[in-house]
C-alpha cells in the first residue's frame, strides 16, 4: 500500500542562499591565491566562517530549524488590532505567506499581495490554494515606491522585512509614506523591518515624528529584537539585530 504524500506550500527562507554560496566561492578563490600570495591566508577561514553563519542562519529561519520565519510572522500578526473586515494588503509577498496567513486569521477579508522582485504568480496562488484561501487573495508583481492603487484602497496595510532592501528609492522612510497613502481613514498598518539601522531608517524619533505626519493617528514602535524569539546568535548588525515594528492607525 503506496501513501500519498501531501502537497506543501512553497515559501521562502529569509535568508537567501547567495549568502550562503558567495562566501563559499570566495573560500575557494582566496585558497587558491593562498598559492601565490602567502599574505591572502588570513581570508578564506574568514568567509569559511561566513558561509557557516548564514548557513546556521538560514535553518533557524526553516521549519526543520526554529521556524523564525513564521514565528516573526505571527509576532508581527499578534501586533495587529483590526476588526477583520475590509481589504488587506502585503507589501513585499514573496511567495504569499503572510498574506496567506492573514486571509486565514480573518475569513471576511480580501487580501491583496504585491512582491516587486522574483515574482512568481503561479507558486503564490497555488499556496493560497493549499492553504484553502485562494477565493479571497490574489497576488500581483508592483514597484513599491508607487502602488498602483488609489488613496484610501485598504483597510489594513502590512509589510514583512521588505523596506530595508528596495534600492530603487534613496530615502527608504517614504516607502511607509507611500504605504499609508494607500490606507482609508481608520485603517490599521504594522511594518516589520530593521528599523533601528540608522543608515537605512535614520535616528528612531525623529522617524516616527515622520510617520505622524503622514497621516497616522497614532504611532508605536515595537521593539521586536528584544524578544525571546530570536537567537543571541542572530541579533548581529547584518542579520536582524535592528529589527523592530512601526504601527498605527489613520
Amino acid at each position: 500500500m503506496h501513501q500519498t504524500i501531501q502537497e506543501q506550500p512553497k515559501y521562502r527562507n529569509w535568508v537567501a542562499l547567495k549568502l550562503i554560496y558567495v562566501p563559499l566561492v570566495l573560500t575557494g578563490c582566496t585558497a587558491v591565491l593562498t598559492l601565490y600570495y602567502p599574505w591572502v591566508k588570513i581570508f578564506p577561514p574568514l568567509f569559511l566562517l561566513m558561509m557557516l553563519y548564514f548557513l546556521y542562519a538560514r535553518y533557524l529561519f526553516s521549519p526543520k530549524g526554529k521556524n523564525l520565519q513564521v514565528e516573526l510572522q505571527r509576532f508581527l500578526v499578534n501586533e495587529i488590532s483590526w476588526n477583520g473586515k475590509g481589504k488587506v494588503l502585503d507589501i513585499g509577498c514573496g511567495n504569499g505567506a503572510l498574506a496567506i496567513r492573514l486571509a486565514k486569521k480573518y475569513p471576511n477579508a480580501t487580501v491583496v499581495g504585491v512582491e516587486y522582485r522574483n515574482f512568481d504568480h503561479a507558486v503564490c496562488m497555488r499556496n493560497a490554494e493549499l492553504e484553502n484561501v485562494a477565493d479571497r487573495v490574489s497576488f500581483q508583481q508592483s514597484t513599491i515606491v508607487d502602488l498602483p492603487f488609489e488613496d484610501g484602497r485598504f483597510n489594513l496595510v502590512v509589510s514583512n522585512l521588505t523596506f530595508h532592501e528596495v534600492t530603487e528609492i534613496k530615502d527608504r522612510r517614504r516607502l511607509l509614506e507611500e504605504a499609508i497613502r494607500v490606507l482609508d481613514a481608520g485603517g490599521v498598518f504594522v511594518f516589520q523591518d530593521l528599523f533601528l539601522t540608522k543608515k537605512v531608517f535614520g535616528n528612531l524619533n525623529p522617524f516616527l515624528d515622520m510617520v505622524a505626519q503622514w497621516g497616522a493617528e497614532s504611532v508605536e514602535f515595537v521593539n521586536v529584537v528584544d524578544s525571546d524569539i530570536i537567537p543571541g546568535i542572530l541579533k548581529t548588525p547584518f542579520m536582524i539585530g535592528s529589527l523592530g515594528i512601526i504601527k498605527g492607525n489613520t
